[in-house]
């Protein structure tokens, strides 16, 4: 891949990766509760996920689950269960570990939890199966070695994702800053319940 054609590329993952979505949403979260580092920790389970969608994508099984309605629809309504249990956990638990005094404290979630949570939101978001099997071969120059260029996009959009998720996070963190009490903090905790109650809702209307 031509360096001239990274640099048409690489804008337009990281405008895909600043996106709104279930993943960035979950970094936002994260960064409000267990601080930006944690939450960037967290992204190599979505990357993770997206380096498995990506490999099955180049293998042509990626236009298999897009097209077939069973298999689409499997992966989607697993990632709004998912998104939608992750959001009622949220709401119930906005109180856990905030004491009633003007500092709050928030249970820390090992890392290994964080990645966890990012990869299976990733992993049955079937709206990524959809940009690695419509997106990326749009972008391929088919007179050059075609998974040469599939790796380099692969790797840039993985890079992205840590950029986008590390924004959120940031972003998270520094709402959380303006909130000095803990009632505060609790509806905080709620708001973003209430956003990934709202994202399962989004994906339930995904169609192919």
């Amino acid at each position: 891949m031509a360096f001239v054609d990274w640099l048409t590329i690489a804008p337009i993952f990281l405008l895909l990766s600043l996106g709104p979505g279930p993943n960035n949403f979950m970094a936002m979260s994260n960064g409000i509760n267990q601080g930006p580092v944690a939450a960037l920790v967290g992204t190599i389970g979505r990357n993770f996920a997206f380096a498995i969608l990506m490999l099955v994508s180049a293998l042509g099984l990626g236009a298999v689950i897009v097209s077939s309605s069973l298999l689409f629809n499997i992966v989607k309504w697993a990632g709004v269960c998912y998104l939608l249990y992750m959001g009622i956990k949220t709401w119930r638990n906005a109180a856990h570990g905030v004491d009633s005094g003007e500092v709050t404290h928030t249970r820390k979630v090992p890392y290994s939890g964080l990645i966890r949570q990012e990869f299976i939101v990733a992993i049955s978001n079937p709206k990524a199966i959809l940009i690695f099997t419509a997106v990326f071969p749009q972008m391929l120059n088919l007179d050059k070695p075609v998974m040469i260029q599939f790796f380099i996009m692969g790797f840039t959009f993985i890079v992205t994702e840590f950029i986008g998720s590390y924004i959120y996070a940031i972003a998270g963190n520094q709402i959380k800053r303006f909130i000095k009490s803990s009632k505060g903090v609790i509806r905080l905790n709620r708001s973003m319940g209430a956003v990934f109650v709202a994202a399962s809702a989004v994906l339930a209307s995904a169609s192919r």
